[in-house]
């Protein structure tokens, strides 16, 4: 495990997406005030729909009756549900390189190959798209917003996720049939939680932070 800055982990579990945004949003402000320090907030969500910056409601969203939430991250669609492990990193980007963007978003890309070979699944990058690929199948998206030099929304990781959701949505421009999950991939089930410690552990050693426990906040409850 990697030293370093201490990165808070909170598993919130399986919330509603507007629950668990409204929280980001105030964490970012008390990251960047120094009240908090950097945090990582592993989350599954119950179906939902969010558009970043790019996205266009009456082109990507394909299908009524799944929450929409327009949103300040970078990208298009994407589709989030039971199965899925979202991550959404509170991190406050020193002066230097931790202030490039790219570099940011390929940190990022690289703490999920590197989950992903625990399953003896070999993901990389595709050129020309943000995420992480296993050969021409999409298994992850990363969309990512920045306030006060302090990172918001992050990752989802398609672990066990009905793929069927996806073809609600143009995800990130792209048809449905391109997403895939690490379940699928291998051929039998795996455990969310192992995922969980694989991911966290990984995301230590890339960000150069040392893990410790978060607390859940207090307005979220167990």
């Amino acid at each position: 495990m990697s030293t370093g800055t201490p990165l808070h982990i909170i598993d919130l579990g399986r919330r509603p997406y507007d629950e668990v945004y409204a929280l980001q949003k105030r964490l970012v402000e008390e990251r960047a005030e120094d009240r908090i320090g950097d945090t990582l907030l592993l989350v599954e969500h119950d179906r939902v729909i969010t558009l970043g910056r790019k996205g266009d409601p009456t082109v990507d969203v394909l299908m009524p009756g799944i929450p929409v939430f327009e949103i300040e991250r970078g990208g298009e669609a994407t589709y989030h549900a039971p199965g899925q492990l979202v991550g959404y990193p509170i991190l406050k980007l020193e002066e230097g390189p931790e202030r490039d963007l790219h570099r940011l978003l390929r940190n990022i890309e690289e703490v999920q190959i590197r989950t992903l070979a625990r399953w003896g699944v070999e993901a990389g990058r595709k050129e020309g798209y943000t995420g992480v690929w296993v050969g021409d199948k999409k298994i992850s998206s990363i969309g990512i917003a920045v306030r006060r030099w302090v990172t918001y929304h992050g990752l989802g990781l398609n672990v066990g996720t009905d793929m069927r959701g996806f073809a609600s949505i143009r995800p990130c421009g792209l048809t449905a049939d391109v997403m895939t999950s690490l379940e699928a991939l291998v051929g039998h089930p795996v455990r969310m939680d192992e995922v969980k410690a694989e991911l966290v552990k990984q995301f230590g050693e890339v960000f150069h932070r040392s893990v410790v426990p978060g607390r859940l906040p207090a307005e979220i409850g167990p």
